[in-house]
């Protein structure tokens, strides 16, 4: 049977309508998906890196857009994310606050991913020497604390990343190294020297900043992620732990290590 004129426009203003209806759901879904700046100020082979890839999978994972910032170097970072007019977030610690001029508040902090305390290696061969001792440093640790600690009587050499700090002292670069745990549990295993635990470097608090998002919401999601398994794993593998407490508590935890880097 042939349908007259007045069926078939019946017929296409409902394929119209169907349409429309479905670009209206479409276009809502796709505006549902956010978009996050991720910056990463680490290089590879730094803990920045490595921790800045895992949310970022993890992220992508959970169905956010990410727009991957790769800078490599925190300084520049650090001035890209006080700059940021969009939703973004980043990696720190709280040893590089007051270098950075950056610290941790209401109005950025996102979480504590874990803590730890710092370490001092020496090579075998220089375990009891204290006088024109070269020492490998991350590139925004507070110089005059570390004077403070080991004397004016050092040498002092910067490194861009643990990774690299690392490499120092096991190439012979430097007789000294300050380092994450991670990296000194590393360099123990080698057997080419020891490391303590520093009794006056402060603990040092492994966080996640955001800007022009809600901190405490953005908080809980990543939270979620840093509980995957490339997470704990990671954490795991260096022996890293976690302090417990709401977001303020986190938050207060973090405020009081920044104080101790000064």
């Amino acid at each position: 049977m042939k349908l007259n004129l007045k069926d078939n426009l019946v017929t296409v203003f409902i394929v119209l309508i169907v349409t429309f209806a479905y670009m209206m759901v479409y276009n809502h879904a796709k505006a549902d998906l956010k978009t996050i700046t991720l910056i990463n100020n680490g290089k590879a082979g730094g803990s920045y890196n490595a921790r800045t890839l895992m949310y970022k999978d993890g992220l992508e994972a959970k169905g956010y857009d990410i727009k991957y910032e790769n800078i490599g170097k925190v300084s520049q970072a650090v001035k890209i994310f006080k700059d940021s007019t969009e939703p973004t977030i980043m990696v720190f610690s709280s040893n590089q606050v007051h270098k950075q001029n950056l610290y941790h508040d209401k109005e950025n902090f996102l979480l504590v991913e874990y803590q730890q305390p710092m370490y001092i290696c020496k090579i075998n061969n220089a375990s009891n020497k204290t006088k024109n001792l070269t020492v490998g440093h991350g590139k925004g640790y507070d110089t005059k604390l570390l004077y403070k600690i080991l004397g004016n009587d050092i040498v002092l050499v910067p490194y861009k990343n643990s990774g690299a700090i690392l490499k120092g002292i096991l190439g012979g670069d430097v007789e000294a190294m300050i380092n994450n745990q991670g990296k000194s549990l590393k360099y123990m295993k080698s057997g080419k020297g020891t490391c303590e635990v520093s009794t006056e470097l402060p603990i040092m608090m492994a966080t996640v900043i955001g800007k022009n998002i809600d901190v405490e919401t953005m908080g809980e999601i990543l939270m979620d992620v840093s509980n995957n398994k490339a997470f704990t794993d990671y954490r795991e593998d260096r022996k890293l732990k976690r302090p417990n407490g709401s977001w303020s508590k986190q938050l207060e935890i973090v405020q009081d290590s920044e104080t101790h880097w000064q």
